[in-house]
């Protein structure tokens, strides 16, 4: 155990399980039959599945099946991506399976604190991430909860305002206000947050990891980002962009694709349109591209969520999944022609669709990043 590990204060509650599946471990073993598959075709059979409610069903029917099925990325890489709405008027989650139209219901350990004094930020790495809201709760704290096992992992109080949230893999949480020069970070266990300024003029755009390195975008500048307890440091891999050589766009966004740092924009003006640049190190400046090998891109209302880059039913390839700033509103976009699909999570219990309600926009789930 490293010494990270070590300082993490981990609690563990029962799972948040969707429908049909079950997080007790006194399910009794069922008899195998004849008819039942042999027990070593179980995974093969678990990593097919393309419902998360199908997996959690199996996975649920006796000790045995549990053992076989753990909620592991490899066995949970054919499930699709989802969307975590929400059921009005009582604000409890769901998981919304786009292409199914079909809603997975689940437990969450915080069913007493709704919206708007607890709500979602955002999916990585299997955790949820959520923030408290309620006035008596300012400074707000963040919690990390896993989704498939239950853990929580809670951190100190926030001390500076912030609206995007980076999580990594060894679970290092970056936090910033686009267009503010202040980053904070911790891991899980410390006592607070460390806090960091970049010098004047330079402000933060957007930050993203790649391959364990931490990008920053300053105006349309890209940077690579070093942070320690208590500075940062900011090394420029381009030069100034003026009106010749601007990318195209009105807001922009941080992103990648194959381990390739990209630059994502959107242009609202008669329609709605994405562009994607990549980073071109050879010239030092972004390049427009129409193709992400068969990937697709997955876009949150406040910033870059995903690329995946397998085959799922109903993802289209080199397309973008932007989330809408109605709620259950999300966009298809084709890098290929430019179409643009408007699409609606329809389920029964969906709130209006209006941008006055305190229900944050839906967040994009992604069971096989777990």
């Amino acid at each position: 155990m490293t010494t990270t590990d070590a300082k993490r204060r981990r609690h563990h509650s029962p799972p948040a399980s969707t429908a049909g599946g079950s997080s007790s471990s006194s399910t009794p073993a069922a008899p195998i039959d004849s008819s039942s598959p042999s027990l070593d075709l179980i995974p093969d059979i678990g990593r097919r599945l393309t419902s998360l409610e199908d997996f959690f069903s199996l996975r649920g029917s006796c000790r045995a099946y549990r053992a076989l099925l753990p909620t592991s990325r490899h066995l949970l890489a054919s499930q699709a991506p989802l969307l975590l709405v929400a059921l009005y008027p009582s604000l409890t989650e769901a998981l919304f399976h786009p292409r199914l139209r079909r809603l997975h219901r689940f437990r969450l350990p915080w069913g007493h604190h709704l919206p708007p004094s607890r709500y979602t930020l955002f999916y990585a790495h299997g955790f949820l991430v959520t923030a408290t809201t309620a006035a008596n709760n300012y400074p707000p704290r963040l919690l990390l909860l896993h989704l498939f096992t239950g853990e929580q992992l809670r951190l100190p109080k926030v001390p500076a305002p912030f609206s995007r949230v980076i999580l990594t893999a060894d679970l290092l949480v970056v936090i910033f206000l686009p267009g503010r020069a202040t980053v904070q970070h911790c891991h899980p266990g410390d006592a607070l947050w460390r806090v960091a300024s970049a010098p004047a003029p330079h402000v933060f755009d957007d930050l993203i990891f790649v391959d364990s390195t931490l990008y920053a975008l300053v105006g349309l500048r890209l940077a690579i980002l070093e942070l320690s307890e208590s500075s940062l440091e900011l090394s420029f891999l381009g030069g100034e962009y003026n009106d010749a050589n601007r990318p195209a766009g009105d807001r922009f966004m941080l992103g990648e694709c194959g381990g390739e740092v990209l630059l994502i924009s959107v242009e609202d003006d008669q329609r709605v349109v994405y562009r994607v640049f990549r980073w071109v190190s050879e010239k030092r400046e972004w390049e427009m591209i129409t193709n992400l090998g068969g990937r697709s891109l997955f876009l949150g209302l406040d910033g870059f969520a995903a690329c995946i880059d397998q085959d799922y039913p109903g993802v289209r390839g080199d397309c973008l999944y932007a989330a809408g700033l109605r709620l259950g509103e999300w966009h298809e976009y084709s890098l290929v022609d430019g179409t643009c699909d408007v699409c609606y999570a329809d389920y029964p219990g969906a709130p209006p669709l209006n941008n006055s309600s305190l229900i944050r926009p839906s967040v994009w789930i992604f069971p096989s990043l777990c």
